[in-house]
């Protein structure tokens, strides 16, 4: 179908499917959700469905991947002050929650995460490298291993809790904790 992908009703279908999967992940995990739960959801036909996605793994990606772009501009700022940098990153998290929390608990070669880690890493680990006078690139990533998995696990926390705090409380507490952190010994 021509310009099926940029008509108005194409995309009311799309947001509609996106949301529906997005009630199912709060409710199931994605490996249990399947086209009928999801075309039930949403209140459209298998055909309609499969106009736009092949499965439902293949809607959760274009979910993410909308995600991944919203967060890419947001990581292409300055990144002065990395609190604040940092702040409207969690508030799209938290807007973002069901989706994020899927995302997160399948770390491994996320592109959402992957957007905003990347630019993080090699200033992450020049830190590291001064903090621990270390310059073995395998035990860099440990360094960087423990303080990515602690940010991601406040971040889950926050979530669970309903993100009750400003995006703003629980980036400092981050950044205090991995950027500017002295090591022990």
């Amino acid at each position: 179908m021509v310009g099926t992908k940029n008509n108005r009703r194409a995309q009311a279908t799309e947001r509609q499917l996106k949301n529906a999967m997005l009630t199912l992940l709060a409710q199931m995990p994605l490996e249990k959700i399947s086209v009928t739960a999801l075309c039930r959801e949403a209140d459209i036909n298998r055909g309609t469905f499969y106009t736009h996605y092949q499965d439902p793994q293949a809607l959760f990606t274009a979910i993410e991947l909308d995600l991944v772009e919203q967060v890419s501009a947001l990581v292409d700022q300055p990144r002065t002050d990395m609190a604040a940098w940092l702040t409207p990153i969690l508030t799209l998290v938290r807007e973002n929650a069901a989706a994020t929390e899927i995302i997160i608990r399948n770390l491994t070669a996320s592109p959402l995460l992957l957007a905003v880690l990347n630019p993080l890493r090699e200033e992450s680990l020049a830190r590291y490298r001064s903090w621990y006078h270390e310059t073995d690139p395998a035990m860099l990533d440990y360094y960087f291993t423990f303080y990515l998995n602690g940010a991601v696990q406040v971040i889950t926390s926050w979530l669970k809790s309903g993100a009750q705090e400003a995006p703003a409380a629980i980036a400092k507490v981050i950044v205090r904790a991995a950027l500017t952190a002295e090591p022990w010994a």
